[in-house]
């Protein structure tokens, strides 16, 4: 299913459950008149922050239009949250600072304010995060993707270290990318790089990069890149057109 007629990209959502059901009606009003099959891919940054977590990631699951598949990519969120649940070393004090604690909330653990007050042990919360959180949604996260191609495209959640070819980036660079030598270069990369996780004001259209973060939970614009692969023609929708 590589021959699409339409590529959609969503960008960070922060547990943002209205505003993914509105962008989610874009997509589909967007994609009514246009036959053939079509990309759906999510650029990660799906929890934390807002305060409707499962609620998005079940709008995630539920959402299976007619001839779209669909890529989840994992962002640098989803990834603490699995380090916590991992057991990585200081992982649960890297989320809550995070928003981690809306994630939490939104499973049904409360009271887990520890800088303070450790009203809870981290296994406490670990273990009640593991037993509160629906096993479909525990298989998405674990089941998300670090990058996805197509043609002059290349979808990451937060971009990449431009001295290293596209197929053999780090990990940790794909999720956390924030340094000047990708954000401020104006050369052209391999491929076309399409990320979210700096939010900014609006869309970044640039010649070597497409920025779709938007900061969904501080703004209310929760942003959306359209490729028609029969023109090449690239156009935006977002949750505030």
């Amino acid at each position: 299913m590589n021959n699409y007629s339409q590529i959609f990209v969503v960008g960070d959502i922060h547990g943002c459950h209205i505003l993914l059901a509105q962008i989610h009606k874009k997509i589909l009003d967007k994609s009514n008149n246009t036959s053939g099959n079509k990309l759906l891919v999510y650029l990660g940054d799906y929890i934390d922050r807002g305060p409707k977590i499962k609620e998005t990631i079940q709008a995630l699951l539920d959402f299976q239009p007619d001839n779209f598949q669909q890529i989840f990519l994992l962002g640098n969120h989803e990834q603490m949250m699995l380090d916590f649940i991992n057991n990585v070393p200081d992982s649960l004090y890297l989320w809550m600072l995070n928003g981690g604690d809306e994630t939490l909330n939104s499973y049904g653990i409360k009271d887990t304010v520890f800088f303070n007050n450790e009203t809870k042990s981290k296994e406490t919360i670990r273990g009640e995060l593991v037993n509160n959180i629906p096993k479909n949604h525990l298989k998405f996260f674990h089941n998300l993707t670090l990058s996805y191609k197509w043609g002059d495209y290349f979808f990451v959640h937060a971009g990449i270290d431009p001295d290293v070819p596209l197929d053999k980036q780090d990990k940790n660079t794909l999720i956390w990318q924030r340094k000047s030598k990708f954000l401020d270069n104006t050369k052209l990369f391999e491929k076309i790089i399409v990320h979210g996780h700096t939010p900014q004001p609006k869309i970044e259209n640039l010649a070597n990069r497409i920025n779709l973060d938007t900061g969904a939970f501080y703004t209310g614009i929760l942003s959306c890149l359209i490729i028609n692969t029969k023109t090449g023609e690239k156009k935006f929708i977002s949750t505030k057109n």
